[in-house]
């Protein structure tokens, strides 16, 4: 029979775990536009610019990890978004102390556990652990490569003064900068699990993603 706790853990979202995600969400999103909302008070700042980092969060960093969430689900696992305190003050104190021209932290991470052997089915299924690891861990980054690709082609074709033109700009930076990140082929990184997994796979993902932050950072 299987137990309370197994029958939690295999659900779609544990108990609190969308709460999570929002508090993590809301937590980047403030700290990615802290030189905006300080700007309000001396009225400088812009609403836009604030709902446009909300709306950036949610894809390079709430889509990256339901990406590694629903991924490693369909393959079999048990996967559920924690949040990470100490990250979260990380990435408000940076860019706190920085006035938003530099974040750094990890508010929080999927956690995967292999299915079968929690919820004691009596079988153990075959699988290759590394290819999972690699599949699993390209779909934030991937995520990340296709929303950036996506906001590049809207920053070409929407007026460059609207408010979609900064959403597409901040998703665009943000996305480049998460996933070239991510793509790094160091542990604890997506990267180094994707490259161990599939060199192929990690180059697929990596190159655009490192080759756009290249330009960002020679010609902003």
């Amino acid at each position: 029979m299987v137990s309370e706790f197994a029958r939690e853990q295999s659900s779609t979202f544990a108990p609190g775990e969308a709460a999570q995600i929002v508090i993590a969400w809301v937590a980047l999103s403030l700290a990615l536009s802290v030189a905006d909302i300080e700007g309000l008070f001396s009225g400088t700042g812009n609403v836009d610019y604030i709902a446009a980092a909300f709306i950036a969060t949610a894809t390079g960093f709430v889509l990256h990890e339901m990406g590694h969430k629903f991924v490693a689900m369909g393959r079999g696992y048990i996967a559920h978004f924690k949040i990470w305190t100490w990250g979260i003050a990380l990435a408000l104190v940076t860019a706190i102390v920085s006035q938003g021209q530099f974040l750094f932290g990890a508010p929080g991470a999927v956690y995967i556990a292999p299915a079968a052997g929690l919820l004691s089915y009596g079988y153990a299924t075959q699988r290759s652990e590394k290819r999972d690891n690699a599949v699993i861990s390209a779909a934030g980054p991937g995520t990340n490569l296709a929303f950036a690709l996506l906001f590049l082609f809207l920053i070409f074709l929407l007026p460059t003064n609207g408010f979609w033109s900064t959403v597409a700009s901040y998703g665009f930076v943000l996305n480049v900068g998460l996933g070239s990140f991510n793509m790094l082929p160091i542990p604890p990184m997506d990267g180094y699990k994707i490259f161990k997994g599939s060199l192929p796979l990690g180059l697929l993902i990596a190159l655009p993603l490192w080759a756009m932050f290249a330009f960002l950072f020679l010609f902003s």
